[in-house]
């Protein structure tokens, strides 16, 4: 049996131990796992091992708000690679992420190459960079859920890996799993008090200190010589940690919390 077709893409034969499994049990399994969590730490850290199952090593759990209204996503679990998050917010890739805008436009769960079958190069040459872009940190292939809200912006829930499972069956799984697991993290992000042990990184914690010095996205961009969209990201990654609406109260859950001082 062999392990790609004509295409290149992999087939049943690469994924005899993924067929071997039980989908409807992985899926069951993993939400009454969700229900005894009790921080988004931990949600990251049960979903991150679930998909690991059908060869996904990273994951997002975000909004998607349309481009025009100038938002940055707001990312509610983040299981991307550091360094690969700071390159997508330096470059603005948001604005031209070809995934992203399907996302916004559908309803349905899709594959990333079901997007990169559509793009034109010519007419949207960028977009074909945040795909370029993502292949040197080894995002070759992918799954995305929307997840509709009536009241407010689309959210996502985005993995990848090189060779992931993307059986029809495997997919239906990893679609009742990834509501599950969105719904269980907006659900202790709404709950959740400021934790002392939820750690700021450096980079958060310098930008809240400027905020609460006075300093502006634009001024804190200059002084720590980042782009003012990094500073952006920074700051509403601090107030997702602190469980804050707003920069201002980030900064008193900080104080609070003893992770930055005035």
């Amino acid at each position: 049996m062999r392990d790609t077709d004509i295409s290149g893409r992999r087939t049943a034969g690469a994924f005899v131990s993924a067929h071997l499994l039980d989908y409807g049990r992985i899926a069951f399994d993993a939400v009454d796992h969700f229900e005894q969590l009790d921080s988004p730490v931990e949600v990251i850290a049960c979903l991150a091992t679930v998909l690991r199952r059908f060869g996904y090593t990273s994951f997002l759990i975000t909004d998607v708000p349309e481009v025009p209204s100038g938002r940055q996503p707001n990312f509610l679990l983040n299981g991307w690679p550091a360094d690969w998050t700071e390159l997508y917010i330096r470059e603005n890739f948001y604005k031209d992420d070809p995934i992203a805008a399907w996302g916004r436009r559908t309803v349905h769960p899709f594959e990333w190459s079901e997007v990169e079958a559509h793009i034109d190069p010519e007419r949207c040459p960028r977009s074909m960079d945040v795909l370029r872009a993502g292949r040197e940190f080894r995002r070759n292939a992918g799954f995305v859920v929307p997840i509709y809200h009536p009241d407010g912006p689309m959210s996502a829930v985005t993995m990848c890996g090189e060779h992931p499972d993307l059986d029809p069956d495997a997919k239906r799984a990893i679609h009742f799993i990834s509501l599950y697991a969105h719904s269980k993290a907006a659900s202790l992000m709404k709950q959740r008090e400021p934790d002392p042990n939820y750690t700021l990184t450096e980079g958060e914690r310098e930008v809240l200190s400027w905020t609460a010095a006075g300093k502006s996205a634009w001024e804190i961009s200059v002084i720590l010589d980042i782009a003012e969209a990094t500073v952006v990201w920074r700051l509403k990654q601090a107030s997702t940690k602190l469980n804050a609406v707003n920069k201002l109260q980030a900064v008193v859950n900080a104080i609070r919390t003893k992770q930055i001082s005035v």
